[in-house]
């Protein structure tokens, strides 16, 4: 017995408590764990997809993706010493397609077929739930639904509460809830136009969504239009806060008055 070749292990056995299993071939090993590896790239990317930031982060993200896919399966055949010229060949042609070289590797190693079955899941998940193909659903019709579902708090406007969303906020404020909305499309902006009646008056609130095709990148509220006058500058801020805070809007402006006579107080103490 060659003392060079063996491994020690620790396993029970009725007769013996330590048996003598022979040393693995040099990358058998790490094969399981490898083509695991690979069977769980799509699942990186679905994970990793939350921190990109515009389509082009996205794009080097899901091409990365890609790559480690085949550099995953032409890395292990490379590496595959246990094959004969025939699997080879045969193992060869499948690098190019990542679940059929799982399944034919597995099926030489007579583990199974759950990798290629995980990996072929996982890649079906990430073609329909990756932002290049959920942009595909974003247009004048289907983005009024959304917007009117999203929180304010996504605006940038300061609150807590998740129950105040753009749609409730604009039946608040217009008269009798009731209001009527019209999209436009120009490159990566949406300009949704909200009007109905404000006090008996027409009235129009402009929101403006930057979307580029595979995340939404910023929703501003602008323009506010009431009785043929357009809003500006510190009236226009303030509309806007009414519109999409409602009572809160009332409460951060008397915390910031609260602030600004503190800030004068200590600025005549300090004289």
């Amino acid at each position: 017995m060659d003392m060079n070749n063996m491994q020690f292990g620790w396993q029970y056995s009725p007769e013996q408590k330590f048996v003598f299993k022979p040393k693995l071939a040099r990358g058998e090993r790490s094969t399981g764990g490898g083509l695991w590896f690979v069977a769980l790239i799509p699942l990186f990317g679905i994970v990793m997809e939350s921190f990109a930031v515009d389509k082009y982060s996205g794009a080097v993200l899901w091409l990365s993706v890609i790559f480690l896919m085949f550099f995953g399966c032409h890395a292990d055949l490379k590496h595959a010493d246990d094959l004969d010229d025939a699997a080879r060949q045969s193992l060869k042609k499948a690098v190019w397609i990542p679940p059929l070289y799982l399944y034919r590797r597995d099926k030489l190693r007579g583990a199974g077929k759950t990798k290629s079955i995980v990996l072929l899941i996982l890649i079906v998940a990430a073609i329909f739930s990756n932002g290049f193909i959920q942009g595909l659903t974003v247009n004048e019709n289907s983005l009024k639904e959304r917007l009117e579902n999203t929180p304010v708090s996504v605006m940038n406007f300061k609150t807590s509460d998740d129950e105040k969303t753009v749609g409730k906020m604009l039946e608040g404020w217009f008269d009798d809830g009731k209001y009527e909305c019209e999209c436009t499309h120009s490159g990566d902006i949406y300009e949704l136009v909200y009007s109905g009646k404000r006090d008996g008056k027409p009235a129009k609130v402009t929101v403006n969504v930057e979307h580029d095709g595979f995340v939404f990148k910023d929703i501003t509220a602008e323009g506010i239009t009431i009785g043929g006058e357009e809003l500006k500058d510190d009236e226009l801020k303030d509309m806007q806060k009414e519109i999409f805070l409602g009572d809160e809007a009332k409460e951060e402006e008397g915390s910031e008055a609260a602030e600004e006579d503190d800030d004068s107080v200590v600025e005549s103490e300090e004289k």
